[in-house]
């Protein structure tokens, strides 16, 4: 992601109604013209239980795949990923694994981004 004119989305969504929530207000964002947003610009930062709709076994993997092939940055927290007992192999291939996902939100905002905190 080029932050500079980036934005860092960053999501925790614990249930179904919330992922699917955050992906459609991601959508809406990358759709409305009167906000240049195109998806290489998007970095997406999941942790906490939302790490879970990330694994390559999860039903929203295809959504994954479609957000990482269209050129958007998926990272999920490392530290999620332990606390939920997962492996960094469980996770849709072009997921990118950081240390921490709230230092990565605030690496990206120092760098330029913009944070848009969805559920």
């Amino acid at each position: 992601m080029s932050s500079q004119s980036g934005v860092v989305v960053h999501i925790t969504a614990e249930t179904v109604s919330g992922w699917t929530m955050a992906l459609q207000n991601l959508a809406n964002l990358v759709q409305d013209a009167s906000v240049e947003t195109p998806p290489e610009a998007i970095e997406v930062v999941v942790n906490g239980p939302g790490v879970r709709f990330l694994r390559a076994s999860a039903p929203e993997a295809e959504n994954v795949a479609q957000m990482l092939a269209a050129g958007v940055t998926v990272a999920v927290c490392e530290r999620s990923v332990a606390r939920f007992d997962y492996t960094n192999a469980e996770f849709v291939s072009g997921v990118t694994v950081v240390p921490s996902g709230v230092a990565e939100v605030l690496r990206a905002q120092e760098d330029g981004a913009r944070m848009l905190k969805l559920p």
